[in-house]
């Protein structure tokens, strides 16, 4: 059912040394075409704060979430046992429309005539928790679509909903319109739910991407991320470890299609959904102690996971861990050049986030920072994220600052961009560190 690839940075470390690290590569797809999915639960939560009324391009916001939630039902995307379920969210939380089959669209059709702007206020927790409460007990693909454009009230109620929906097997897609919203609040929903984030300007572009894209176009943004939904074939993968004394994780961080670390603190670790034509591709960093030469087997992977319309897990392991330790420096600094270009792409995030900060206070060293993640970019052929950082570098050289908006499509992209290897002049990681101070 799922096949499973592993492969290290290094074959071998040097012996007798400590403080050394292990990046292992594990990409998971599926080995055969399955010929179902699991039932589709997919719950909208709509900030209907009055600041959705501001116009983009002739329409209001809300307006154009309505039409978006049209344009879901009129196309072909959800089966006929799919459900959707509707609640809105501004001083208060509201249920427009609890779960409802797909085929019934009279019925949502007429609730959409509920959704109406509100009073101040942005209560994304309780609106969350309201759908939670409709989705934990679903059987199937569990998505919620987190829509707000403003900060939030009650970031505690969204922190105690977040455990849960982890342990409700909850994915949640969280969209922030403008540059009024909680970045690393909403970034940190869709890390911990194994979800994805979304940036959409609330103003006209002169050009657009994958990372920056105008509200106008949310209903073509649903249907995307929608029909990634439906394609989700293998559910709940969960990861067990079993290393050797001495031996130790210090990260895992999915890099592919969507970049988010995964939670480490207790095992199993959840790893998410599997769609049928897109491989999931993880890091994995480990604290490797000092050890004589010698060939060992430090550890090894089990999987386990679900698919449609089953009533056990499937296993797929184990999978060993081997690496050799010795006294030749030039075998020990081989390196494996895809490994170490997912590693690359992986510590862009944490380059630009860095530059952020340093924004407002230092300037110069915050575009040297961005430079440096520019020329990683464009080593991985990443032309959007490489066109967001020319934008950005041009702001600071002007103005002095990154501006809220352009922050956020950064921070946003670098979660989001897909990965076209590279081979040559990558920065190295004495580069990175200087630049990151890290």
């Amino acid at each position: 059912m799922l096949k499973v690839n592993l492969k290290t940075h290094r074959k071998r470390l040097l012996a007798d040394t400590s403080g050394q690290k292990l990046f292992v590569l594990l990409s998971i797809e599926v080995a055969k075409e399955v010929e179902e999915r699991g039932k589709l639960f997919v719950s909208f939560v709509l900030d209907t704060s009055g600041s959705m009324n501001e116009t983009v391009n002739d329409k209001s916001k809300i307006e154009i979430v309505v039409e978006s939630l049209k344009k879901i039902l009129e196309s072909n995307i959800l089966k006929d046992d799919d459900e959707i379920s509707i609640i809105t969210f501004d001083d208060e939380a509201k249920i427009v429309l609890p779960f409802t089959a797909a085929t019934k669209s009279e019925k949502i059709f007429s609730s959409f005539e509920q959704i109406k702007t509100g009073t101040v206020g942005t209560n994304l927790g309780a609106g969350m928790k309201v759908s939670l409460d409709l989705l934990k007990d679903k059987a199937g693909i569990k998505k919620m679509v987190v829509l707000t454009d403003g900060n939030v009230f009650d970031p505690d109620q969204v922190e105690k909903v977040l455990d849960e929906l982890v342990f409700s097997n909850i994915s949640v897609i969280s969209v922030g319109v403008g540059d009024e919203w909680n970045e690393d609040l909403l970034c940190r929903i869709s890390d911990r739910t194994l979800g994805k984030p979304l940036h959409l300007s609330d103003v006209e572009n002169d050009s657009e991407s994958s990372s920056n894209i105008n509200v106008s176009k949310l209903p073509y943004v649903f249907l995307n991320e929608l029909g990634h939904a439906t394609q989700e074939v293998v559910m709940n993968i969960e990861m067990e470890i079993e290393l050797k004394d001495g031996f130790s994780l210090e990260r895992i961080t999915k890099i592919f299609p969507v970049q988010y670390e995964i939670m480490i603190e207790n095992a199993p670790y959840l790893l998410g959904n599997l769609e049928s034509r897109r491989r999931n591709v993880y890091l994995l960093e480990f604290n490797i102690p000092s050890m004589p030469v010698s060939k060992v087997e430090m550890g090894k992977i089990e999987l386990y996971y679900q698919v449609p319309n089953a009533d056990t897990r499937e296993k797929i392991g184990p999978f060993e861990i081997g690496i050799e330790f010795t006294k030749d420096q030039l075998l020990a600094v081989q390196t494996d050049q895809e490994v170490m270009d997912w590693v690359q792409q992986r510590n862009i995030e944490k380059i630009v986030s860095e530059a952020i900060s340093q924004a407002h206070k230092s300037p110069e060293e915050a575009e040297k920072i961005l430079g440096l993640a520019r020329s990683l970019t464009i080593k991985l052929k990443n032309e959007d994220l490489t066109a967001l950082l020319d934008k950005a570098i041009e702001e600071i050289r002007v103005k002095k600052y990154i501006g809220s908006n352009v922050a956020k499509t950064l921070k946003i992209g670098t979660k989001t961009q897909l990965l076209d290897h590279s081979r040559e002049d990558m920065p190295t990681d004495d580069d990175i560190r200087k630049a990151t101070g890290r």
